[in-house]
């Protein structure tokens, strides 16, 4: 029977279901709907099984004889065995999508009870609904009786959020409001920051943040420290300290526990403003509020922000103002961690009258590679930072507990190469640095990190500002043996050191590989290009590549 009958149209289905069942009672229709649908999804493909529900939903009036728990069972079925795989038939997607909608209507005149079953179908509909799809099941099921999950509404403000649709993910946010979900649980929190960090096609993205939160804050949302983190975070990157600062001291007075991405953030306002000040502040609410001492990823982000922001009043190494400004890195430093690595290093130490917090706890691998890399940007004498290398690597090869995990990345021994490759008495120490980090110590136990693209760079970098063409260009060659690919950075750097060795034609070639490796001219090409005395060397190179080209 069941072969025969979905054969018809869905309207001829539905016609002839009526006729033959018409005088029967209820609970056998019932069931012989059940009956006809199980054989249908038991097929392959499931066609049929969407046939039979097509038709059966042709009746607004449901007297087809399908309960609507039995067509949520359904829709759950087709859902989980199309949509929930790694192949997605867009015709079954879309057929469910209108099955959804037209069964909302039809709950317009029914019971409006939801199941966990219905609530699965639309989050896993939307999943696969371009913006015209989701406002069109948004609207379909929010005008309905279906008396949707909060939870569920919450995916739909999520969907609105990524699609920049602010009126519409706000209309969510208010039924969500009107429900009766807990506005402080975790899930509408997340949708509320989802919200909140959405970028939208408006010159003014920050107002509309700003008037997002005002609304939350009327409708009687009490942010937890997320949405505060993210609310922050709106202001910092729009440039607004006096807002971000209020929010951070209205998480204070409210008895709002702040965390370590409230203080990271904070800490921009500080970098933005380059007020040293600012971060000493924060570093002792932090204590106040319990986040330290123990958290070495926020004394990271102190004495980082400390470095970034002294460093940007540096001028070329001065040994009058060096001291001060590492010595700001190692008062927090030394207030919360072991120095006994600096000390081992033998580097500079003297913390005069800095209050140590107890109890001192060991440095994190990327903390100290910080207090490495600020010692050799702020003490760049060259043989200095030559002896230091020594010691370092020493450390490592006897593998120092706490020196030998900073071998794990490149950045130490990239700021060693960076500092010694800009001066004539110890450029030399590149290729030794480059060996080194090839071939570690055949002592040492810890993972040493092998040259990357940066690296490679920058050791690039410092044979053209010595003059060395010979050892640049074999540097290339390694490279390429060895599979590492020039990056823009590279390229840039091959034009620049070409344009310091004054040789104008092999910096425009260099110029011209770089654009046919897919790499733009930038404003850093052209002004490495400027490096070349006499402009009519460039101009003729220019010219003549042209003229190849053409």
């Amino acid at each position: 029977m069941g072969s025969q009958f979905l054969g018809k149209t869905e309207r001829e289905m539905l016609s002839t279901w009526k006729e033959s069942h018409s005088t029967l009672p209820w609970p056998i229709v019932q069931r012989r709907w059940q009956r006809i649908m199980l054989w249908a999804l038991q097929q392959r493909d499931h066609c049929k099984a969407l046939r039979f529900l097509e038709a059966t939903l042709l009746d607004l009036d449901n007297t087809a004889g399908a309960t609507r728990y039995a067509i949520e069972d359904a829709l759950e079925f087709l859902v989980s065995k199309h949509l929930q795989g790694q192949i997605t038939s867009v015709e079954v997607c879309d057929r469910l999508r209108r099955l959804l909608c037209r069964f909302a209507e039809m709950n317009n005149l029914g019971n409006n009870r939801s199941s966990k079953s219905l609530q699965k179908v639309i989050y896993w509909l939307l999943q696969h609904s371009d913006c015209h799809d989701t406002i069109t099941l948004y609207h379909s099921i929010a005008n309905s009786r279906l008396n949707i999950n909060y939870k569920t509404l919450t995916h739909f403000l999520v969907k609105f959020a990524q699609l920049g649709r602010t009126a519409m993910a706000m209309d969510a946010f208010k039924r969500i409001a009107v429900s009766s979900a807990d506005m402080s649980s975790d899930i509408v929190q997340y949708s509320c920051i989802k919200l909140l960090q959405t970028s939208f096609n408006d010159a003014d993205t920050y107002s509309i943040q700003s008037h997002i939160v005002t609304e939350m804050l009327e409708m009687g949302i009490r942010p937890g420290i997320p949405m505060l983190n993210a609310m922050i975070s709106n202001a910092v990157e729009a440039g607004d300290s006096p807002t971000a600062y209020a929010i951070f001291e209205t998480a204070r007075i409210h008895g709002i526990r702040r965390n370590t991405i409230t203080y990271s953030t904070m800490l921009k306002i500080a970098l933005h403003n380059l007020d040293v000040n600012l971060v000493e502040k924060i570093m002792l609410m932090a204590e106040e509020d319990g986040a330290l001492p123990r958290n070495n990823l926020l004394v990271f982000h102190l004495v980082l922000t400390i470095m970034q922001i002294r460093r940007s009043e540096a001028r070329p190494w001065d040994p009058r103002s060096s001291g001060s400004r590492y010595r700001a890195m190692l008062r927090i430093y030394a207030r919360y961690c072991d120095i006994s690595p600096l000390r081992d290093l033998r580097i500079f130490v003297d913390v005069g009258n800095n209050v140590t917090i107890a109890p001192i706890s060991a440095p994190s691998p990327q903390l100290l590679a910080t207090m490495i890399i600020g010692y050799i940007q702020f003490f760049g004498q060259p043989s200095s930072i030559r002896a230091l290398y020594y010691r370092y690597q020493k450390l490592l090869a006897r593998n120092h507990p706490l020196i030998g995990p900073i071998a794990a990345t490149d950045h130490v021994a990239n700021a060693f190469s960076l500092s010694l490759g800009q001066n004539r008495a110890t450029f030399a120490m590149c290729p030794i640095i480059l060996r080194d980090m090839l071939e570690p110590p055949a002592s040492t136990v810890f993972k040493v990190a092998k040259p990357t693209v940066q690296t490679w760079s920058i050791v690039l970098r410092s044979y053209f500002l010595n003059g060395q063409r010979a050892a640049a260009e074999k540097t290339i060659q390694m490279m390429r043996s060895r599979g590492i690919q020039p990056n823009k950075v590279t390229m840039n750097t091959i034009v620049a050191g070409y344009a310091i060795l004054q040789d104008a034609p092999a910096a425009v070639d260099a110029m011209q590989e770089m654009n046919a490796a897919g790499f733009e001219s930038t404003a850093a090409t052209y002004r490495g290009l400027t490096r070349i005395v006499k402009r009519e060397r460039l101009m003729d190179a220019l010219r003549k590549s042209t003229v190849r080209t053409d």
